[in-house]
């Protein structure tokens, strides 16, 4: 059973690939939880089993692949157990997912605000689309203009503000935003973090990061698990995390974030501190 204080409860979950020789442990007894308004970073580089964990949230697992042991929680509801209808209900409505090529996300042939309402129609009953669709582009911080702007007319920031309105079309508990930056310029990436950590904080929205990136976590996640091949290795709060690493393998993530002027970092490593006295 979940615990009431998250709203997200993820338990020595297992999914594999294959069988016999070909049997692949994509995630291998992961175990995470988000609580209520709290944003939660899951880190780890491509092919770590993040992702997929994400997915297996509402059940968006490849058919490949197999659920081989443990369950999900949300809102005390055992995930693994719902029929196909019942996630349909869930997916979008309660549960939202950005994903990190909005192009992906929007059809090229109808209309940004077009989308947004189709989203909100399919949930909602009984009212104002079209106010709400103002009502999503304000909150996510594009001009009502856009409502009747193609895709291929928007900038990438923009595109991902349209789908992170989309995605909210619905009012869900949970947003899992699965590398919502990586394909954006770094002005426009903070830009998007900022929307993020703003949405937590006015609407007390939960938000489930999935990241390989270090670099972002700092000023946005509350707690960080630190995900390889398949299994949590560390963690904590992310003051924890980001000043006294303890996993080698989060301190070989960390040192892989550009950085131009480390003491002016945010946090900074034990090996930081050693170069700096080195140089004194």
């Amino acid at each position: 059973m979940s615990d009431s204080n998250n709203i997200l409860d993820v338990k020595n979950l297992s999914i594999q690939f294959g069988s016999g020789d070909g049997l692949v442990r994509a995630v291998d007894g992961v175990s995470f939880a988000v609580g209520r308004g709290e944003t939660v970073a899951l880190v780890g580089e491509s092919g770590s089993g993040k992702s997929i964990s994400a997915a297996a949230l509402t059940k968006l697992a490849p058919r490949a692949a197999k659920f081989a042991g443990g369950s999900i929680w949300f809102e005390g509801r055992d995930m693994l157990s719902l029929s196909e209808r019942e996630l349909r209900k869930i997916r979008g409505s309660q549960i939202s997912y950005i994903f990190q090529e909005p192009m992906v996300s929007l059809n090229p042939v109808f209309t940004v605000g077009w989308q947004i309402e189709e989203a909100i129609k399919l949930h909602q009953k009984g009212i104002d689309r079209k106010a709400e669709v103002q009502r999503l582009l304000d909150l996510v911080h594009l001009p009502e203009r856009l409502a009747t702007a193609y895709p291929h007319e928007m900038s990438g920031g923009q595109l991902q503000r349209g789908v992170i309105a989309m995605a909210l079309a619905c009012s869900p508990a949970l947003l899992v935003a699965d590398e919502p930056t990586t394909a954006l310029d770094v002005t426009v990436q903070r830009e998007i973090l900022n929307l993020l950590a703003e949405l937590s904080e006015k609407i007390g929205l939960s938000i489930l990061m999935i990241t390989h990136n270090f670099g972002i976590v700092a000023d946005l996640a509350d707690r960080v698990y630190v995900m390889q091949k398949g299994r949590i290795v560390e963690e904590g709060t992310t003051q924890e995390i980001l000043y006294d690493p303890q996993h080698p393998y989060t301190k070989q993530l960390m040192a892989a974030v550009p950085r131009l002027h480390p003491r002016k970092e945010h946090y900074f490593t034990a090996e930081d501190s050693e170069n700096t006295e080195d140089q004194k």
